[in-house]
C-alpha cells in the first residue's frame, strides 16, 4: 500500500516537472532570444521589427530619428552658429550679379523634429523664424518654406523657392534661394541666390 502511494507521488511529481519544462522550453524569455523584438527598446515613438532577411530586431524609426534606437534627432546636425556668404547668382538688374555679402545666422530648434528655424536672413535681424523642412526620405535635404517669411512682405522682400543640402560631416550648407523685391524705381526685381554656411 505504502508502495503504490510512494510511486503515484514519485509520477506525480515527474508529470510536474515534465509540464513546467515544456512550458519554460516553449515560452520566449526577454532578453534570451537574439532574433525577437523581446528586450529591444526604441525611443520617440519608434516600434521593433524582426529583418525578413536578416532575422535581426531593428528598431523603425519615425520620421526626424535616427540610430539603433531612434533616441538621435535628425536635426540636431543642422543647429547652432553658421558663417553665412551670400551670393547673387543672378538679377533682372545686371549691378547686383556677384554682389556677395558675409554674415552669421543661427540654426534653431522648433516644436516638430523635422524642421528648423532661419534667423538673421540676409543679414537682416528681423527676418526669423523662417522654416526650413527637411526631406523625409533624405534628412540631408531640405526646403525652405516661402510661406512663413510673410513678415518679410512689409520690406518688399518676398522669397520664392528655397531648397539646400548639409554635408555628410555636417560641416557645410548650400541652399538656393529665389528672391523678389521691389526696387527704388517700383520695379520687382527677381534674385537668384546661392547660400554657403559653415560652422565657424
Amino acid at each position: 500500500m505504502g508502495i503504490m502511494k510512494g510511486s503515484k507521488l514519485i509520477g506525480a511529481v515527474l508529470a510536474l516537472f515534465c509540464i513546467v519544462t515544456i512550458v519554460w522550453l516553449s515560452c520566449t524569455k526577454v532578453g534570451t532570444n537574439p532574433n525577437t523584438c523581446n528586450g529591444v527598446i526604441c525611443d520617440n515613438g519608434a516600434f521593433c521589427h524582426v529583418d525578413t532577411f536578416t532575422k535581426k530586431p531593428k528598431c523603425i524609426c519615425p520620421t526626424g530619428f535616427e540610430g539603433p534606437n531612434c533616441g538621435t534627432a535628425q536635426v540636431t546636425k543642422y543647429l547652432g552658429t553658421w558663417k553665412m556668404m551670400q551670393i547673387i547668382a543672378g538679377s533682372d538688374s545686371l549691378g547686383f550679379v556677384k554682389d556677395t555679402s558675409y554674415y552669421t545666422v543661427n540654426l534653431t530648434k522648433t516644436a516638430t523634429p523635422t524642421t528648423f528655424f532661419i534667423t538673421n536672413l540676409s543679414g537682416n535681424k528681423y527676418y526669423n523664424n523662417i522654416i526650413c523642412t527637411m526631406d523625409s526620405v533624405n534628412s540631408g535635404v531640405f526646403t525652405i518654406d516661402t510661406i512663413s517669411a510673410y513678415h518679410m512682405l512689409f520690406d518688399h522682400y518676398r522669397m520664392m523657392y528655397g531648397f539646400g543640402y548639409i554635408t555628410s560631416n555636417d560641416t557645410f550648407i548650400r541652399a538656393d534661394l529665389g528672391t523678389k523685391h521691389l526696387s527704388a524705381t517700383s520695379n520687382w526685381i527677381n534674385d537668384t541666390m546661392v547660400l554657403m554656411m559653415t560652422r565657424p
